[in-house]
């Protein structure tokens, strides 16, 4: 599927989080990591517990494209484990936001930004998650 390019603007800059708080990706993010199956989600969530502030220190916005995903199932089951989550899941629910998107099986995309404008786009393997975004 075709989606965002080194030099495009990356538009996708409000989403509500796990919490149902409007979180804006703002100038300070230096790179989003988009997680898109449920493997991923967990591999992504055992580092990030271990390290709850990371993504703030290292200006990272986690997305998790939920566009696919009912939303019964969304509330009963996926959204209170995520609540209990100290760090931000920004959820992606519009199907046409999530066409923008760039997507590898088995790989989490991790864009890099310098204000808005992507500079980079890496697939990059869940169980090494930390390698990657420790650079």
């Amino acid at each position: 599927m075709a989606g965002y390019k080194v030099g495009d603007r990356f538009d996708i800059t409000h989403l509500h989080n796990q919490h149902d708080h409007n979180i804006t990706i703002g100038n300070t993010i230096q790179k989003v990591m988009v997680v898109f199956d449920k493997p991923q989600y967990y591999d992504t969530n055992q580092f990030l517990n271990k390290k709850p502030n990371f993504l703030k220190q290292k200006r990272i916005a986690y997305i998790n494209d939920i566009s696919a995903l009912p939303n019964s199932i969304l509330k009963l089951f996926i959204k209170p484990s995520m609540q209990k989550k100290s760090f931000d899941i920004l959820l992606l629910r519009d199907i046409e936001q999530s066409k923008k998107l760039n997507y590898q099986d088995n790989k989490i995309t991790l864009y890099s930004l310098k204000k808005h404008k992507i500079i980079k786009i890496e697939y990059i393997d869940s169980l090494k998650i930390e390698s990657y975004l420790s650079k």
